[in-house]
């Protein structure tokens, strides 16, 4: 077996899994011989990125449970001069052609309705080391103990404890002060004085902070051959108003009425203006992918944020 990283040595040593019952399947795979389970393994040197795609794996992985819908972390390790990060999670062998049928879709939206049911406080009892890293007075904000990114885009989880501070400032604000562009800064006065309270400030059931995924568009989502399971990763994770997660789903396509029905199922649309709330949450990776790709995605941006704009303006602010 080719050499293999020293700190993905210790990680599947510390997991019992000796070394030589390893067969190395190319591309950072592995196969443990004896249980028949794959390995992906990673090396990055951006390791704040890494941190908090392994830190939001675990966070999800707690309320998804044993539902398979999220890849099990078995270990992540900085090495000692803090420039190089590793992480070996559970592999999914990708079938992407049954993400359209029905089923599918049905069973992604009802376990992603379960990985939002419960609370981030919501611990599996007995397993210190995987415990949450948040304390106790921030566990009823929307935020993250890490940084995230969505693609390569920092958030600002900074803790917060109203959501429409936060998702206002932390997430669309933060991205317009990085995009400078007037266009956009126009359009956004008149959207965080008034459209933002009229969408944010009031709507039942109201928001709590749950896990979220944070980048749910079609090319994060797959059917594991190894599992059969419908699968998730590649996360942006925070916590914060469930429906936030829907927002993208929207705006590459992938997701049919069989999801969003079998989701809302568990977790019923929110009330009042559930449609333009979800414009205002996919609106975020419009200004994400303006900030990143710019081009075409302005015109996609400045054409949501105007339409909401418009809309609000015979509304009252509650």
């Amino acid at each position: 077996m080719p050499s293999m990283h020293p700190l993905i040595s210790e990680i599947f040593s510390e997991s019992s899994i000796s070394l030589t019952d390893l067969q190395d399947c190319s591309n950072g795979i592995y196969l443990h011989k004896s249980t028949g389970q794959k390995y992906f393994t990673k090396v990055q040197f951006d390791i704040e990125q890494m941190k908090g795609e392994i830190e939001g794996l675990k966070e999800m992985y707690k309320t998804a449970g044993n539902t398979g819908l999220i890849p099990k972390v078995l270990g992540f390790k900085i090495n000692q001069d803090k420039k190089e990060s590793v992480m070996v999670t559970q592999y999914f062998e990708l079938n992407s052609s049954s993400s359209s049928k029905e089923e599918f879709q049905k069973e992604l939206g009802f376990k992603l309705s379960k990985m939002h049911n419960l609370p981030p406080e919501k611990e599996e009892k007995g397993k210190d080391k995987d415990k949450s890293n948040y304390n106790n007075n921030e566990k009823d904000k929307f935020g993250f103990y890490v940084n995230t990114h969505c693609g390569i885009t920092k958030q600002n989880n900074e803790f917060t404890e109203n959501w429409e501070e936060f998702f206002r400032d932390k997430r669309l604000g933060d991205l317009i002060n990085r995009i400078e562009d007037s266009t956009i800064n126009k359009e956004w006065e008149i959207m965080k004085e008034k459209t933002i309270p009229i969408l944010l400030r009031s709507f039942n059931p109201p928001p709590k902070p749950v896990v979220l995924h944070g980048d749910l568009w079609s090319g994060n989502k797959g059917f594991d051959l190894i599992s059969k399971s419908v699968v998730i990763f590649d996360p942006a994770c925070y916590f914060g108003h469930n429906e936030a997660d829907l927002g993208i789903t929207h705006m590459f396509g992938g997701f049919t009425k069989d999801f969003y029905d079998s989701y809302h199922s568990i977790h019923p649309k929110s009330k009042p203006y559930y449609e333009e709330r979800q414009k205002l949450y996919e609106l975020y990776h419009h200004l994400n992918h303006t900030l990143m790709f710019g081009g075409g995605y302005k015109s996609g941006t400045l054409s949501i944020m105007r339409n909401l704009n418009d809309w609000a303006k015979d509304k009252e602010i509650p």
